[in-house]
């Protein structure tokens, strides 16, 4: 757990108060069981610690952080209807215990939600969040028209993950009213933490590690692009494909692929890392920041180094 305990709890506290506000309804039951699912916060925690590292209090931050969680369950429920989710955060996902009518609206009804906490801000505030929802709806386009290289990858999940990441590390800025280069590094900062959390998500399904989920349909990753043009480079003896640097070649085993993923995801986890330490901000609260990066990324990327040893 997280070491920003007043705020993870805040955050839990207003989920649950806006819960208990919810029209006792069969809608109002899909949508207690969504908000009520367990989770680490982490893209309210990063709105609020970004606010906060910059001397705002949580108080003038939480409803946009409430946006953004809320955004993030609606774009979970809807990605389950997608692919056809069968398990989410260890339980049945609310396409399989609702139905697909009932989850789409459920999901509509968050988004709509979203809007309204979020409106209280400022027009850049607004902008980020809009911006961000729109680009999570094109990555999730080009996630079902299934990325061919690790170009197509790349911006399929800077759009469909990321941008949320980055959304909220620069709207804690943007409320604190840090200046652009601030709100640039926390942007950043957020845009790597979503890459290398993806990439690290991907490599621990292709590697079959239990990650509490499950959908009958996959997408394409990096790690199965890898995996495919190894194989294609053993039965050719070269791999010829454009894109791919000098210093990337692709073994012909699991294990360098993971290793590849691996690398990648360190990476990102560095970039992130760099761009916070040049924030000019409470150094409790960049730590925090840091930490999020660890947690995200440190465990999973154990787990992978560990099944790499028996590939």
């Amino acid at each position: 757990m997280f070491s920003a305990r007043d705020e993870y709890h805040l955050i839990n506290k207003e989920l649950a108060a806006l819960v208990r506000d919810l029209p006792d309804s069969p809608l109002g039951e899909i949508l207690s069981y969504v908000l009520s699912a367990p989770g680490k916060r982490v893209r309210p925690l990063i709105l609020i610690l970004s606010a906060e590292a910059l001397g705002t209090p949580p108080a003038q931050s939480i409803s946009a952080a409430l946006a953004i969680e809320l955004v993030h369950a609606a774009s979970l429920v809807h990605d389950d209807i997608l692919d056809h989710g069968i398990e989410r955060r260890g339980s049945p996902s609310a396409l399989e215990r609702f139905g697909p009518e009932a989850s789409l609206l459920a999901g509509d009804w968050l988004i709509s939600r979203s809007i309204d906490l979020i409106s209280g801000y400022s027009q850049p505030v607004i902008k980020a969040f809009s911006r961000a929802c729109m680009d999570m709806s094109e990555g999730e386009l080009m996630d079902l028209s299934c990325a061919g290289s690790p170009e197509d990858y790349y911006q399929c999940i800077t759009r469909k993950t990321a941008s949320l990441f980055s959304a909220s590390a620069k709207i804690g800025g943007l409320i604190s009213g840090a200046g652009e280069e601030d709100v640039a590094r926390l942007e950043s900062y957020g845009l790597h933490l979503g890459l290398g959390y993806q990439v690290l998500d991907d490599l621990e399904e292709f590697l079959g590690l239990d990650q509490g989920k499950s959908s009958q349909k996959t997408s394409v990753t990096l790690p199965k692009i890898y995996a495919s043009r190894s194989s294609r480079s053993a039965s050719h003896d070269t791999d010829s494909d454009a894109g791919f640097d000098a210093d990337s070649d692709i073994g012909s085993d699991t294990a360098n692929v993971v290793q590849m993923c691996i690398k990648v995801t360190d990476d990102h986890c560095n970039q992130a890392k760099g761009a916070l330490q040049a924030l000019n901000g409470d150094e409790e609260k960049k730590l925090q920041l840091l930490e999020i990066v660890d947690e995200m990324t440190c465990r999973g990327l154990q787990r992978c180094r560990s099944q790499k040893s028996l590939c």
